[in-house]
């Protein structure tokens, strides 16, 4: 009888919170529903890059000025630096202007994005960048750029490609509070950036990390952060 009394409390805990969840999506689309544009239809041959494939994960976008809203499907769309939801059947995109950060958990990882002004291309345009490692003196990003090869194809010769190429390359840089700054691509490049700041060159100087590879570089920030506080945690 207890076990019988234990299942259907556990069933009715179950209803409550699908409920519970389900009153969240649909009280945020209509107290949001300005943030969204029109559902974006992607043709079959479009090449469109995603975090994590474009799979549905559970995440949380965080409103300006505003709550903080637990959604069950959310993608981030690499190409187009825009955040997607899928609620009730339809795909809604975000306007930059109303997100300011937001995360897509899968499994043990959650993938944690901010706005922020790179001031690389346009100064009055922000884009979403991964925070890899953050603290009181340096924040480590990540964050994407698609390519497009310019067509060279010699129609006299019939030589050079007759399509352009799409590429996404990934690209790491930091902001000390006041200013961000863009890493270089190469290891051996970042090694000399990094070591003309005087809080980096210690750790750099007395360790063997290969900056070339991401979580090295996120030893490094934590390390600088003080969040780890002798250079034996480097492995």
């Amino acid at each position: 009888f207890i076990t019988m009394r234990l299942c259907s409390l556990i069933f009715l805990l179950f209803v409550l919170l699908q409920n519970a969840v389900a009153q969240i999506n649909d009280s945020y689309l209509t107290r949001y529903n300005e943030v969204y544009t029109v559902d974006r239809v992607i043709e079959k041959d479009e090449k469109v890059f995603y975090l994590l494939d474009g799979q549905w994960m559970p995440g949380m976008i965080s409103i300006i000025g505003g709550k903080e809203n637990l959604l069950q499907e959310i993608r981030y769309n690499l190409q187009a630096d825009q955040i997607e939801i899928r609620l009730n059947g339809k795909v809604y995109t975000l306007d930059h202007k109303y997100v300011d950060k937001f995360y897509i958990s899968s499994g043990v990882n959650k993938y944690n994005f901010n706005q922020l002004n790179l001031g690389l291309f346009d100064l009055d345009k922000t884009n979403y960048v991964q925070v890899l490692s953050d603290g009181n003196d340096f924040d480590l990003f990540k964050y994407y750029r698609v390519i497009k090869s310019k067509l060279s194809f010699n129609p006299v010769l019939q030589t050079g490609p007759k399509k352009s190429k799409t590429t996404l390359e990934v690209f790491y840089g930091f902001s000390d509070m006041r200013t961000f700054k863009e890493l270089p691509n190469s290891g051996r490049k970042r090694s000399k950036f990094l070591k003309k700041i005087p809080k980096f060159k210690k750790f750099i100087v007395d360790s063997d990390l290969d900056l070339s590879k991401e979580k090295d570089l996120i030893n490094l920030f934590t390390i600088v952060n003080n969040k780890i506080t002798t250079n034996e945690n480097i492995k």
